[in-house]
């Protein structure tokens, strides 16, 4: 058995035999809310914890909230309007030796809001075990990641592994609901890397892009009136009904386009490459006014993918809306308001597919997972974007857990890939950044 063989041996055997305190971390972080709710948000309790918890591993931690940071409301990159009192980043570093290249994990705390608990199985912030599968709010969107990262690199200290490279933990703020200046608050802060892992669930696919794309509000109008009398009114509703079916006609102008990207172009992971019909909100009329509804409002989501113009997929998405509102005999004179949600624009981004830190995080997961991984791109938008955008580090997305069960009931993170994770991760934190010694 080589050396290098003997460590990917060693390193397995370390991960399983910390198997329950890796358990142990996330449900201690599910079980501390951290529910984001602008302008504010709850992250100050788990951040003590995370701090904490990289004292004891002997890090050099930073603590500080974004508004700290020199600058930072003047860059290009703040979304402004949030409090971040009581709201820190958490930075913890592990030295290397010298001569390596410095890795970023990054990961945000916050989560979304656990919505009514009799739609849970378990209590949403339990952490309960189950069938082997860990329950709670932000156990996957993306505690579970942090976890992961976390314990990878305790599991690294405890092999007695010098390295050559810098490791650099980043428990970060507001990322939820498009804030994103937790990161930018790290980056700012001077924290650059020859690249970044953000922990967010990628179902253990190795994904060097991720999806842009911008929220709408289209309040589509009418004329309100008695039901007894309805055509003295026109329907809102009705009208809003010829927007969707504009929309669905852009989602497949859209498909025609996208179809190829080269990183969403798997059919089955990518039914719809980039989405335009992916309405979240849709309310029409008053329930307190029984009659023909005067005002209907739609709130969506549009898609942008990696190679394309942010600005110009949005304007010919309201080119479409308004083209298929003027051949409406009503709409055409009382056009529907087309109004960008108010959020930070969100830009896809895309690393180089043979970036070193894309192949070793490839040829770890074979170590560990014996088969290739899938390579293609993340399902959303996530903090890879402000690496990508606003500094030097190129950042990719590989995570345990499955995008599709975050914001929903019962979210949870499959054990195995949790553990999986923590493996591949320490591998390649040994690979990137090189090891100087071993005890």
């Amino acid at each position: 058995m080589s050396s290098h063989e003997e460590l990917q041996e060693r390193i397995h055997q370390r991960v399983e035999a910390k198997r329950e305190e890796i358990i142990a971390l996330l449900q201690d972080m599910v079980r501390i809310p951290s529910v984001t709710h602008p302008p504010g948000g709850d992250e100050g309790p788990v951040q003590v914890y995370m701090a904490n918890k990289y004292k004891e591993m002997g890090l050099t931690v930073d603590v500080f909230e974004p508004t700290e940071v020199a600058g930072i409301e003047e860059h290009e990159g703040w979304w402004p309007g949030l409090d971040y009192t009581n709201r820190p980043n958490v930075v913890g570093v592990w030295k290397g030796s010298g001569g390596g290249k410095t890795l970023i994990l990054n990961g945000h705390c916050d989560v979304v809001d656990e919505g009514p608990h009799e739609l849970w199985k378990h209590d949403p912030f339990s952490g309960i075990v189950e069938d082997g599968k860990l329950y709670g709010r932000g156990s996957v969107d993306m505690k579970g990641g942090i976890a992961a990262m976390t314990m990878a690199v305790e599991c690294l200290q405890e092999l007695g592994i010098t390295l050559q490279g810098d490791v650099i933990l980043q428990s970060v703020v507001n990322e939820e609901l498009g804030g994103y200046n937790g990161t930018l608050a790290c980056i700012l802060r001077g924290y650059e890397g020859d690249a970044a892992i953000v922990t967010e669930p990628s179902d253990l696919k190795i994904e060097p892009g991720t999806k842009g794309g911008q929220a709408y509000t289209i309040t589509v109008p009418g004329v309100g009136a008695h039901q007894s009398f309805w055509w003295e009114g026109v329907s809102a509703l009705d009208k809003a009904i010829r927007i969707k079916k504009a929309i669905e006609e852009f989602e497949e102008i859209r498909y025609r386009q996208t179809r190829d990207n080269l990183l969403f172009s798997d059919p089955v992971l990518f039914p719809t490459p980039a989405m335009a019909d992916s309405i979240y909100s849709f309310v029409s009329g008053d329930p307190a006014i029984i009659g023909v509804p005067y005002e209907t409002k739609m709130e969506l989501w549009i898609d942008v993918l990696p190679g394309e113009d942010l600005d110009e997929v949005t304007k010919s998405f309201e080119e479409h809306i308004q083209k298929e509102a003027s051949l409406d005999w009503y709409l055409k004179d009382n056009p529907p308001i087309i109004k960008r949600a108010d959020m930070r624009p969100i830009y896809p981004t895309q690393i180089p597919l043979d970036h070193p830190i894309v192949n070793d995080m490839k040829q770890s997961f074979i170590v560990y997972m014996d088969e290739e991984p899938k390579v293609c791109g993340f399902e959303a938008a996530c903090d890879a974007m402000m690496f990508n955008k606003f500094s030097n580090t190129p950042a990719m997305v590989f995570g345990p857990g499955q995008l599709k069960w975050a914001h929903r009931p019962d979210e949870y993170m499959d054990i195995e890939q949790l553990i999986a994770s923590v493996k591949i991760l320490s591998l390649a934190i040994v690979r990137f950044c090189g090891v100087q010694s071993e005890r």
